[in-house]
C-alpha cells in the first residue's frame, strides 16, 4: 500500500525530542518519518533522533533530561540539517562495533548519523526508505508498520531490542535478573555457600562484639574506679586479642571460600560462555573482531570473579551487620538512632543517581578497551603487512588515539568517583555530629543514663554503619561494572544461531553426491546481495569448475553448499534433500573443503592432517600427505610429522600450509569435495604435481573447484561463470569458448598473459 506524505513513526518521539526539533525548526506538518538509533559522532552512546521532512533532513544527538511527570527537556550535543534536494545516496558503512550512514550532500561525502550493530537493520530500512521517498515522494506504509512491530520494541523505552529473538531491552532490563541467572552457577556448590553463609553471620557477629568489649566493658566496667573489674587491665588485653583473632580467623575463612567458589563460577561461566560460542554460526563472528571477542570472555568474567571474589563477600557481610546493629542501636536510644539516619533519604537519592551515572561510564569504557584491544590484535597479526609498507607512524598514531581514548574513559570513572564518593561518605556522616550533641549534652547535664562508655559504643556502631554504607557507595562502581559485565555475557550465551539443525533431521547412510542449487540468493549483510537467483546442477560423481572475478561471490557458493550460511531465498539439495533437512553430521561427514585461506593449529603436523579424521592410522595420514605432495618436504624436519607447527613453533610457508590443508580434506575422503582457490599459493610445477594426484582422487567422486588459473579447470565437465552474483554462462570449457562472453574474455586474458612471459598454451 503507498500512501502521500505523512508522518510515520519508525520511533514514537518523546515530547521533549519533539519539542527539541519543533525549537529547532521543524515543521512537522512536512514530517514524513523518524527514526533512532544509539550512538553519536563522538562514539558515544547517546540518543540520536533522525527526521526527515518533506525538504530537510534533521539529526539531533543527546540524551533526554527526566525533570518531571512530563517528560522534561534534551540535553543537545549535536544538530545537523541537510537540504533533501542537495541529499543522494545514502549508504550503510561498518566498522568494527559501530556503522555510519554516508551520503553525498552537495557532491560531497557526508557523515548523517551513527549506530551501533543494535540499530544496524533500522540504519538499512533509513536508506530504503530515503531512496524511495527521493524518488516518487512516497513511503510503503506496510514496510514502516511491520518495522514498528511490537516484537522488535521495547515497550517501556520503545528501544529496538538488540536480538528480537531475546526480547531483552539493555535499558530497562531487570538488573537483578541477571544476579539470579548467576546464581544457577553458585547452586552447584551449596556446601561451600552454606559455609560462605556462616562465615558472614559470624563476621558480622564479631564485629559488634569488638565494639562493646572495648567500650562497654573497657571504659565503664575496667578504667572506671566503680566498674566490675576495675584495674583488670591485663584480662581486658587477653579478651580484645581472643576476640580480635576469632575475627581475623573468621574473615581468612571467609576469604578462601568465596575465593574458590568465585574461581569456579568464573570457570563454568567461562566454559558456557565458549560452548556458546562455538553452537553460533559463521554469520554471528562475520563483524565481530577477536580481540573483541577475547575482552568480552576474559575481561568480563574477570570482572565478575573479582566482584564475587572482593566485592560480594563484604556486602553480605555488611547487610547483615547494620541489620545486627541497627536492632542493638534502638534498644540502646531510639531517638539517638533516629538522629543517626537523618540524611538517609538524601543519600538514597544521590546514591541512585550515581548508580547510573556510572553504568554509562563503565559501557563506554568497556567500547573503548575492546576497540583498543581490537587494534592491538589487528596489528600484532598483520606485522608482516605493517612493515612491508613502513606503516608503522601510522599504526603508532592509531594506537595512541585508541590508547589515549582508552585511559579517558578509566580516568573519568576514577575521577568522578573521587569526587562524589567523599561527597558521599560526608553526607552520611552528618547524623554523627548531631548525635555527638544531643549525647554530649546528656553527660554534661546528666540526664538520661547515657554514659561515656556507652557513647563511645554507641559512636562505635554508627561508625559500623557508615562504614558498610560508604562500601555501598562504592560498591556501586563495582557493581555497574559486574553487571555489565554479566549482560554483555548473557547476550552471547543467549544468542541464538541462524543456522540450526531440523528438530528430526534426514540421516544418509550413503551420499552419492548429486548437488543442485535452485534459485539461490544470499546477502551476507542487508540490502547488499551477493548471490543472485542462481541455479545449477551437478550430478554425482562429475567436476564442476566455477570461474569468475574476484569478489563475484564463488566462494559464497561453497559456504553455502558447507551451509556455513542459509540462502535467503531458494534451495540448496544433495541427492534431493535440502541442506536444510539433513542432520549436520550427514553434512559435514561428506563434504570436505580446502579453501584459500588455511587456517592451521597451533600443533604437531600430524595433529593438523589428523583434525578431520582423528581416528586415522599413521599410514593413511602419510598416504594423504603423499596424495597432496607434501610428505617430501615433512620428512625432511628433524620430527618429521611430529614437527610443532604455530605461534612460538616452526612457521610454514603459504604453499607448505595449503598442502596439509588439501591432505587433511583428502583424509577424510568425502563424498563432494570443494577446491576453494586450493593451489593459488604454490607454483606451477607443485600445482601440476598436486593436480595429477588430485585428478585420480576426484575421479568418480563429486568435485567443485573454484579457480582464477583457467588451466586448473581443463578437466572439468562442466563450467559455471559467475559475474556480479548472477550466472550469465554455463556450459563445458569448449561451448564457452564458442560463445565469446565472459569466460571467452577471461580465456584470452590469461592466454596473452602467457604469451608476454613466452608460454603458449
Amino acid at each position: 500500500m503507498r500512501m502521500p506524505v505523512s508522518m510515520l513513526e519508525i520511533c514514537k518521539l518523546p515530547p521533549a525530542v519533539r519539542n527539541h526539533f519543533e525549537n529547532k525548526g521543524a515543521d512537522f506538518g512536512k514530517a514524513v518519518f523518524t527514526l533512532r538509533t544509539d550512538f553519536g559522532r563522538d562514539s558515544v552512546y547517546k540518543d540520536v533522533y533522525i527526521l526527515l521532512c518533506e525538504d530537510i533532513l534533521y539529526v539531533l544527538e543527546g540524551s533526554q533530561v527526566v525533570t518531571d511527570r512530563n517528560g522534561g527537556g534534551f540535553d543537545e550535543t549535536a544538530f545537523n540539517s541537510y537540504e533533501i534536494e542537495k541529499l543522494e545516496e545514502p549508504r550503510a558503512e561498518l566498522y568494527i562495533s559501530s556503522g555510519v550512514i554516508v551520503a553525498k550532500y552537495a557532491g560531497n561525502e557526508v557523515p548523517l548519523f551513527n549506530y551501533s550493530f543494535t540499530y544496524k537493520h533500522d540504519a538499512n530500512v533509513f536508506c530504503d526508505l530515503f531512496n524511495e521517498y527521493k524518488k516518487d515522494k512516497k513511503i510503503d506504509e506496510e514496510k514502516v508498520k511491520k518495522e514498528r512491530s511490537d516484537e522488535k520494541i521495547c515497550p517501556k523505552c520503545k528501544m529496538r531490542y538488540p536480538d528480537p529473538e531475546r526480547k531483552i531491552c539493555p535499558k530497562c532490563m531487570d538488573k537483578i535478573s541477571l544476579v539470579k541467572r548467576l546464581g544457577v552457577f553458585f547452586k552447584r556448590y551449596k556446601l561451600y555457600m552454606v559455609l560462605m553463609f556462616l562465615t558472614f553471620v559470624l563476621t558480622a557477629v564479631m564485629s559488634v562484639i569488638v565494639p562493646y568489649v572495648i567500650n562497654v566493658i573497657g571504659y565503664d566496667e575496667v578504667l572506671a574506679p566503680e566498674g566490675k573489674y576495675f584495674g583488670m587491665i591485663g584480662m581486658m588485653l587477653t579478651v580484645i586479642i581472643v576476640v580480635r583473632l576469632i575475627n581475623m580467623g573468621v574473615s581468612m575463612v571467609n576469604g578462601i571460600i568465596s575465593s574458590k567458589v568465585s574461581a569456579r563460577v568464573v570457570y563454568d561461566l567461562k566454559k558456557t560462555i565458549f560452548g556458546a560460542i562455538q553452537r553460533l554460526s559463521l554469520s554471528f563472528f562475520t563483524n565481530r573482531q577477536t580481540g573483541g571477542l577475547m575482552t568480552q570472555v576474559n575481561n568480563d568474567a574477570t570482572t565478575i570473579y573479582w566482584f564475587f571474589c572482593d566485592g560480594f563477600p563484604y556486602l553480605v557481610t555488611n547487610i547483615l551487620q547494620i541489620s545486627i546493629i541497627l536492632v542493638l542501636m534502638l534498644f540502646m536510644d531510639p531517638m539517638l538512632t533516629l538522629y543517626t539516619f537523618i540524611s538517609i533519604p538524601l543519600f538514597i537519592v544521590t546514591y541512585r543517581i550515581v548508580f547510573k551515572m556510572f553504568g554509562k561510564l563503565w559501557s563506554r569504557s568497556y567500547s573503548r578497551h575492546r576497540s583498543f584491544n581490537s587494534l592491538i590484535s589487528d596489528v600484532l597479526s598483520g606485522m608482516r603487512v605493517v612493515k612491508a609498507f613502513s606503516r608503522e607512524g601510522d599504526e603508532v598514531g592509531r594506537f595512541e588515539r585508541r590508547n589515549v581514548a582508552a585511559a579517558d574513559a578509566g580516568l573519568k570513572i576514577n575521577v568522578t568517583a573521587n569526587k562524589l564518593f567523599p561527597l558521599i561518605g560526608l553526607l552520611l556522616r552528618v547524623g554523627t555530629y548531631v548525635v555527638w550533641a544531643v549525647a554530649g549534652w546528656d553527660i554534661i547535664s546528666g540526664r538520661g543514663n547515657m554514659t561515656y562508655g556507652k557513647l563511645l559504643q554507641f559512636i562505635a556502631y554508627m561508625s559500623m554503619i557508615y562504614g558498610p554504607l560508604d562500601f555501598l557507595a562504592d560498591v556501586s562502581n563495582w557493581w555497574a561494572a559486574c553487571l555489565n559485565s554479566l549482560h554483555r555475557l548473557f547476550e552471547i550465551s543467549d544468542a541464538k544461531p541462524e543456522v540450526v539443525e531440523k528438530e528430526n533431521p534426514v540421516n544418509l547412510d550413503t551420499v552419492a553426491g548429486e548437488v543442485e542449487f535452485k534459485n539461490v540468493v544470499f546477502s551476507y549483510e542487508e540490502n547488499r546481495i551477493v548471490i543472485d537467483d542462481i541455479s545449477f546442477k551437478v550430478p554425482a560423481g562429475t567436476t564442476l569448475g566455477i570461474v569468475g572475478h574476484t569478489g563475484a561471490g564463488k566462494s559464497t557458493l561453497a559456504n553455502l553448499l558447507t551451509r556455513l550460511y542459509d540462502p535467503v531465498k531458494g534451495a540448496i539439495t544433495i541427492d534431493g534433500v535440502d541442506l536444510k533437512d539433513l542432520s549436520f553430521e550427514t553434512l559435514r561427514n561428506n563434504i570436505a573443503i580446502v579453501s584459500q585461506e588455511t587456517y592451521l593449529f597451533r600443533g604437531s603436523i600430524m595433529d593438523n592432517i589428523r583434525y578431520a579424521r582423528p581416528d586415522a592410522s599413521y599410514e593413511e595420514v602419510i598416504n594423504a600427505a603423499k596424495i597432496a605432495s607434501a610428505h617430501d618436504y615433512i620428512v625432511k624436519y628433524p620430527d618429521g610429522y611430529n614437527t610443532m607447527i604455530g605461534r612460538g613453533f616452526k612457521e610454514l610457508s603459504g604453499g607448505e600450509r595449503q598442502r596439509v590443508s588439501i591432505a587433511r580434506a583428502v583424509l577424510k575422503n568425502p563424498s563432494i569435495l570443494i577446491l576453494d582457490e586450493a593451489t593459488a599459493a604454490m607454483d606451477t610445477q607443485t600445482e601440476r604435481s598436486i593436480q595429477n594426484a588430485l585428478n585420480s582422487l576426484t575421479r568418480d567422486r563429486t568435485t567443485i573447484i573454484i579457480a582464477h588459473r583457467l588451466s586448473t579447470l581443463k578437466d572439468a565437465d562442466n563450467l559455471i561463470v559467475i559475474e556480479n552474483g548472477k550466472m550469465p554462462e554455463s556450459g563445458t570449457p569448449k561451448e564457452l569458448l564458442m560463445q565469446k562472453g565472459v569466460y571467452y574474455k577471461l580465456y584470452k586474458m590469461q592466454a596473452e598473459a602467457l604469451k608476454t612471459i613466452g608460454i603458449e598454451e
